[in-house]
């Protein structure tokens, strides 16, 4: 979908002859390249300046376009993504962004009906989760720390867990279905992600005020680092969990939400839960009356589809917008 060119109204650019403007998501299609590193190359690297409508949304150029995929290009020849710009700068055509939104002579203008790119190259990776991903080849637990302690203060909490943790975590469990390598660097992952997690838990929830929500963390290992990482995100906006890692039985759980006088409960579980014998007491709970129980993680859909006689809510996918949402109905 092409956007007129006036619709952008950029101050910074001129009434100049435009081809046309096209949204974040046309790029990504046609380049192969995710919107998180995108944005990163413009944040963190100036590699692209795109246009701005008045509410905020990015448009860029045939000639933005162009320089992403030149950028792909040097990525591809081993250019580390800091040293990008300087190499982009000692070449005319890419020199900088603004300077390339004349519009493309046919030669080297870009054929719109190419399908997308063949998928995100590893080399495409958001700049914090590449660090990191680096750090955990070294399957050192101490290396992983320090790195991790540098990306948070460099780019704060919310930088670091919005998205490029995750996109570390699932290339790791992706990895480790394929060789023995994988499965280690996913076993370090999950040792280190738990325990820091944990120390962070620990410190935040001191800082929680009102009754505490119980949390069902279903699944061993790895599993449960999804499960840690959303109790953290609700701490750090003041709505307080009781980690539980074991499920109990209706009764004991009324009990629990009774003493607490808790307004919900939480249950986090992975798809492997559809087939554990822990199945059966997770729709005990579910087929008790009682408050509303929110569903995380890759079983939330399936097990909100069990019969049940309480509410029950799906949370979103990623931990941080999880978090978000119980904090404003939970805290209200």
């Amino acid at each position: 979908m092409s956007y007129n060119y006036f619709m952008a109204s950029a101050t910074h650019i001129g009434l100049q002859d435009q081809e046309g403007l096209y949204p974040i998501r046309h790029v990504c299609s046609e380049t192969g390249i995710n919107d998180v590193t995108l944005r990163a190359w413009e944040r963190r690297y100036g590699l692209i300046r795109p246009m701005r409508t008045p509410k905020g949304h990015r448009l860029y150029s045939t000639g933005d376009i162009a320089r992403i995929k030149r950028i792909m290009e040097l990525l591809e020849e081993g250019i580390p993504v800091s040293q990008v710009h300087r190499v982009l700068t000692d070449e005319p055509n890419t020199a900088d962004p603004v300077s390339t939104r004349q519009e493309p002579s046919p030669a080297t203008q870009p054929d719109r009906r190419e399908s997308p790119g063949p998928g995100i190259a590893p080399h495409t990776m958001d700049p914090i989760a590449e660090t990191l991903y680096e750090s955990v080849t070294h399957l050192d637990i101490g290396d992983l720390d320090r790195t991790y302690s540098r990306l948070v203060m460099r780019h704060g909490w919310n930088g670091v867990h919005e998205s490029a943790f995750l996109e570390i975590y699932r290339r790791l469990r992706e990895e480790s279905r394929h060789n023995a390598e994988g499965e280690a660097r996913l076993a370090v992952f999950a040792a280190w992600a738990t325990a820091a997690f944990s120390d962070q838990l620990r410190a935040a929830l001191r800082a929680c005020e009102g009754p505490a929500c119980p949390c069902l963390v279903l699944g061993g290992g790895h599993q449960q680092v999804g499960g840690m990482l959303l109790q953290l995100a609700c701490a750090r906006q003041d709505l307080q969990t009781l980690p539980l890692f074991d499920v109990t039985s209706p009764a004991g759980l009324e009990t629990l939400i009774q003493r607490l006088n808790a307004p919900a409960f939480i249950i986090h579980a992975s798809s492997q839960l559809m087939r554990s014998p822990e199945l059966p007491r997770v729709e005990a709970i579910l087929q008790q009356p009682g408050p509303t129980c929110y569903l995380a993680g890759s079983a939330a859909l399936e097990l909100s589809q069990l019969e049940h006689a309480r509410e029950v809510e799906v949370l979103p996918g990623p931990p941080l917008e999880a978090a978000a949402r119980l904090a404003r109905q939970l805290n209200a």
